[in-house]
């Protein structure tokens, strides 16, 4: 089975005009690829507009995509809070997210993805957080990150929190169904990375302020937990970065970075394909255009290829390998 992994898509339709086409051309990337399913994790809206809701159900339904089978999302903080970009938001914002219904919100994006949560194992009929959907190698857990707006422990409506609800649901209906031999993919929002950004590193001062303002509340009791309940794989956004990285012997993978990564020709996604024993498919090949060379593993068709690599198509794919359980590939498309 072959996932596509994306997140922090912020699509609108008065601001960041530039993300609707660019999810666009990689949705149909996606779509035209061969992929079994797509994974959003979060922050698929710039402020929670329900117009802006209804491009992405609308892109998602006009490519085949808006069912359980095919696509599965989580909740991030600007699909419930929305953001900041004018001058007077920075004064008006902590008002509006005050006032806003945390509860309602949740329940809203779960109606407008509501074709993706069918048949998922759940444990409230409003609520869509926590949703199993069980697929023949693994499971997907989804879980809603966002913690709730505080003057002191979430001053920009950014930091996240996994609460102990649902954590307990849960753990009841894992009791429950058990899912012997299946690997337990965690998917939501939050990043659950540490350290430092070095010194040297393009826009650092802005990654450190976004890690100060960003930041998951107990993750080191979440990973234990997620340890205990047999959870190997852990994919999030959140930060916009596209990245992999470990802890306690769970893999994280980062989409971040898909749609809203400091250029105006890319995109990229993480690449995820299962075979029956959970081993690593990998081969490459290489397709010459002009004065570029393309790497691309073999698990994209040749009309996909074709399309990229065609006369007259200023296109270039990258795709690194990855040495990691359930992961042949990062993919990283430019387009012009």
């Amino acid at each position: 089975m072959k996932i596509a992994h994306i997140s922090d898509l912020h699509l609108d339709k008065i601001y960041k005009r530039s993300n609707y086409k660019k999810t666009l051309q990689l949705i149909e990337f996606i779509a035209d690829g061969g992929f079994d399913h797509i994974i959003i994790t979060g922050d698929i809206t710039e402020n929670a507009e329900a117009s802006a809701f209804e491009l992405a159900r609308n892109m998602l339904k006009k490519l085949g995509l808006l069912n359980a089978a095919k696509t599965s999302v989580v909740i991030g903080n600007h699909d419930i809070f929305g953001g900041v970009h004018l001058a007077e938001d920075v004064v008006n914002f902590p008002a509006k997210c005050r006032n806003t219904n945390y509860n309602k919100k949740v329940e809203e994006f779960g109606a407008f993805f509501s074709e993706t949560f069918a048949g998922t194992i759940r444990t409230s009929l409003h609520n869509p957080f926590p949703f199993v959907k069980e697929f023949d190698e693994f499971i997907l857990i989804g879980l809603n990150s966002i913690a709730e707006y505080s003057v002191f422990k979430n001053p920009i409506a950014s930091n996240g929190e996994i609460s102990d609800e649902q954590l307990e649901d849960l753990e009841t209906v894992l009791k429950i169904h058990k899912f012997p031999n299946k690997h337990r993919i965690v998917i939501t929002h939050h990043h659950f990375c540490k350290g430092s950004v070095e010194e040297s590193s393009p826009n650092a001062l802005w990654r450190k302020i976004e890690r100060q303002t960003m930041k998951l509340r107990g993750k080191k009791k979440l990973i234990k937990r997620f340890k205990k309940l047999g959870v190997t794989h852990v994919l999030h956004g959140h930060l916009h970065e596209t990245n992999q990285y470990t802890r306690k012997g769970i893999t994280f993978l980062n989409a971040g970075g898909s749609i809203v990564n400091g250029t105006q020709n890319e995109f990229r996604f993480n690449n995820i394909n299962f075979n029956i024993n959970f081993n690593i498919n990998f081969s490459g090949s290489e397709i010459k255009h002009g004065s570029n060379v393309l790497t691309s593993p073999s698990v994209f068709p040749q009309s996909v290829l074709d399309k990229l690599t065609g006369e007259g198509k200023q296109k270039i794919i990258k795709i690194h390998q990855r040495n990691a359980p359930l992961i042949t590939a990062a993919a990283e498309v430019y387009t012009s």
